[in-house]
């Protein structure tokens, strides 16, 4: 139902804007976002990688010219790499994407959360009205966190970062700390069923994150 929302407001800004002479009022208003991509790398993900690579893709292209974006991949905390640093290059954040690959280890969602949040408050463009977010994919499984989640929300809400969730799973996604982190910061969690899809849902967190 969240997808169809979110898709449903994509197909009526694009309609705005091809009337723009009669509806320019009604259009809504798009920041520019410093945004992490934080993509979970771990086992779970081994047969849904072609998936987790195609969606970051199409969420960065969804960039403006002022965005700036950078891609975190994590496993458990020792795996937290930062692949790709703040760019507002597509190219770079593609290269970073496809490089992407899987290894073993006990999921550490929040301790990816918690550095990549540290990194967008430290590293981020401070000009004009500018929003700030994580687009975090994951199936929401943490087993090896030793971040406490009051604490990382605490953060996130102190430095004005949302949380938006592309919920993905070989099985079940775990909820619950992924709905903590989009509702308690104003961000969406969505789930794509299959591969159709993961345009839908890039497209819906990227206009997202860039309104009000």
């Amino acid at each position: 139902m969240m997808v169809g929302l979110l898709l449903g407001l994509v197909l009526c800004s694009s309609a705005r804007a091809q009337n723009t002479t009669t509806d320019v009022k009604k259009a809504p208003d798009k920041l520019p976002v410093s945004y992490g991509l934080v993509v979970d790398n771990s086992g779970s993900f081994r047969l849904l990688l072609d998936r987790v690579i195609t969606v970051v893709s199409e969420v960065v292209e969804g960039n403006q010219g002022e965005d700036e974006a950078f891609l975190v991949t994590f496993v458990d905390t020792p795996k937290i790499i930062l692949r790709q640093e703040f760019t507002f290059r597509k190219a770079e954040l593609h290269d970073a994407a496809e490089s992407m690959f899987i290894e073993g280890g006990q999921t550490a969602i929040l301790d990816a959360v918690r550095s990549s949040a540290e990194y967008l408050a430290k590293n981020a463009r401070t000009d004009g009205d500018r929003s700030r977010a994580l687009v975090l994919v994951t199936d929401g499984d943490d087993r090896e966190s030793g971040s406490k989640i009051d604490d990382v929300l605490k953060f996130l809400k102190e430095h004005n970062i949302r949380v938006y969730v592309i919920a993905m799973a070989d099985g079940k996604v775990s909820p619950k700390i992924l709905n903590r982190l989009t509702k308690e910061t104003g961000g969406v969690m969505l789930t794509p069923k299959d591969k159709a899809e993961l345009q839908a849902v890039a497209n819906g967190v990227s206009l997202a994150m860039r309104t009000k």
